[in-house]
């Protein structure tokens, strides 16, 4: 969720109004429209919501299911392809589509079939909506990304460095242990997982 100087710095931009021009159309002074982005005080909704159509847009509210450490770590990985697919999309995209092969033949019972179908189609389409997809927060995209056909685009050094971003420091305050002796242990289960899979083809 952004943040209110966020939001409003983005307004400003997309509006292409000075910040005194956005207050005035909005009805509120310019001191206290960098009030609000500086963080000093709370606009409120309502405020929000009428400083937003000023500059030409509607304020939109939604609650969300927080995610959940499994969620995040999951998100930050597609965040991380996602970043690749934009650099090299058709390398990506043909991994993607040999990985979908061994996942459909992997789900006899089909359970996964639609999700599979969905990917299918996202690859297949535009860049810029497959990135979208993959980096939503929403439940649909949550769901999605349980059955991510992106498996082996991050290196092992790029799934570490996300895993550390969003476990890291929570695994080493529990075990009681060094941020360094957790990156050797997950570096180790990384390795040791990957070496597994390449046995098993």
């Amino acid at each position: 969720m952004k943040t209110i100087d966020e939001i409003l710095t983005s307004l400003q931009r997309m509006s292409g109004l000075s910040g005194r021009e956005l207050a005035r159309r909005a009805g509120t002074a310019h001191s206290a429209l960098i009030d609000y982005a500086k963080g000093r005080h709370d606009p409120g909704f309502s405020t929000l919501g009428r400083i937003a159509l000023a500059g030409g847009y509607d304020l939109v509210v939604e609650l969300r299911p927080r995610l959940s450490g499994p969620e995040i770590r999951t998100l930050e990985m597609h965040r991380a392809i996602a970043t690749k697919i934009e650099c090299d999309p058709e390398s990506v995209r043909e991994l993607a589509r040999r990985n979908l092969k061994v996942l459909r033949a992997a789900d006899i019972a089909g359970n996964s079939e639609p999700y599979l179908d969905a990917w299918e189609d996202l690859i297949s389409g535009p860049v810029a909506r497959l990135v979208t997809v993959m980096t939503s927060t929403d439940q649909a995209a949550r769901d999605l990304r349980q059955a991510s056909p992106f498996a082996g685009v991050l290196t092992d050094e790029e799934r570490l460095e996300v895993i550390m971003s969003t476990d890291g420091a929570r695994v080493a305050e529990t075990a009681g242990r060094s941020l360094d002796d957790v990156r050797q242990q997950i570096a180790t289960a990384i390795h040791s997982g990957r070496e597994l899979v390449e046995n098993r083809l």
